[in-house]
């Protein structure tokens, strides 16, 4: 049996920071596709189930998410949501991340070398030899959530790492909030937040500060009245300032190693608690090194389950591999599909990958 011949599809978003700068690379990534695939542009994220049916009618078999993690993230949604609601037992097509966001933490884990630019003409150049590209299998999250609006759709998600309450899910509201989606940002902001929640503290608390100087951090270390299960086991605590959830150990713009019990495959690494502003501090060297938090007052472990329902008044907003979601009730993670990574080498250049 003859396998299928290579067409390469690459989703362009125009209104990312990288493309409003340089809407140029749209026609430069035509040319560079040529007779092997097709760019398709996509001004909005709700227009990417149309060119992900298109793509699968067509027999694109090689998908590219030109962007960072978030352009992947809408690719694999958007994706999940077409085979679903087209009833076959199709899979998707692997999907090439590329080295163009804030964090790249799926490049980072797939181990790709090289700007956007480099990793499709690497695919490229294996499909006009009729090279099979590698892939890699990731293990994923399927987060699916009740809505506070019941007769809004259900909440139907894949994804890798989830911020779903508490420090980390504040972090990325100020985080984008900053302006400056690099590690430098990074730093920057979390050095603000425990400043500023650093000016809370007993003592510190009763100086007088500038108005707005111990804001800054109270939403993000404000705990949440949540109920939280782990594979069906109720977490003993009332209030949390941290859940969170990862399916992969992540390298996160190279200033954080975080999941890393999720680094043995099928397994997801559970994080939750009501860590202080002295404990996130304390174990931020061992977030840099990849080392699991030492703190009484966090949960660590591999789970293959964690449920979270919010308690009256209260909601999830949970950030799903950096994009942010609002206004859920209650979500359910499990341990998702197994998802293919495009991992092309250039065979002109095969040293060129570590």
């Amino acid at each position: 049996m003859s396998r299928s011949p290579a067409r390469i599809g690459v989703v362009f978003n125009p209104n990312s920071k990288k493309n409003r700068k340089r809407p140029e690379r749209f026609d430069a990534l035509v040319r560079l596709v040529g007779d092997l695939g097709e760019v398709r542009r996509t001004n909005t994220v709700e227009e990417i189930d149309d060119v992900v049916e298109d793509m699968l009618e067509r027999g694109v078999n090689l998908w590219v998410a030109d962007g960072g993690d978030g352009a992947f993230h809408w690719l694999l949604n958007a994706a999940a949501r077409v085979v679903r609601a087209r009833g076959r037992s199709e899979a998707i097509p692997p999907i090439l991340p590329t080295r163009s966001g804030t964090v790249d933490f799926l490049a980072a884990k797939a181990n790709l070398q090289g700007g956007a630019e480099d990793l499709i003409a690497a695919l490229v150049a294996c499909a006009r030899r009729g090279i099979d590209v590698p892939t890699i299998a990731l293990d994923s999250l399927r987060l699916r959530g009740k809505r506070l609006d019941d007769g809004a759709e259900p909440f139907d998600r894949i994804g890798f790492a989830s911020a779903v309450a508490g420090v980390g899910q504040g972090f990325f509201e100020r985080f984008y909030a900053n302006g400056d989606p690099t590690a430098r940002g990074i730093l920057t902001v979390i050095s603000r937040i425990l400043g500023s929640a650093s000016l809370s503290t007993p003592g510190i608390a009763l100086l007088p500060m500038p108005d707005g100087a111990r804001a800054y951090a109270a939403p993000v270390f404000a705990p949440q009245q949540l109920d939280v299960w782990l594979d069906g086991k109720r977490v003993d605590l009332e209030a949390f300032r941290a859940v969170n959830i990862g399916s992969i150990n992540l390298d996160l713009a190279g200033v954080f190693r975080i999941f890393p019990y999720a680094a043995e495959p099928g397994v997801l690494h559970a994080l939750v608690g009501d860590p202080g502003v002295f404990d996130v501090m304390s174990n931020l060297p061992r977030m840099a090194i990849g080392r699991a938090l030492a703190s009484p007052r966090v949960i660590e472990r591999a789970v293959r389950q964690m449920r979270v329902v919010a308690r009256e008044g209260e909601r999830i907003d949970p950030v799903i591999d950096g994009e942010l979601y609002f206004g859920l009730s209650a979500l359910d993670i499990e341990l998702g599909a197994p998802v293919q990574i495009l991992c092309p080498t250039d065979p002109d250049r095969p040293n060129r990958r570590n």
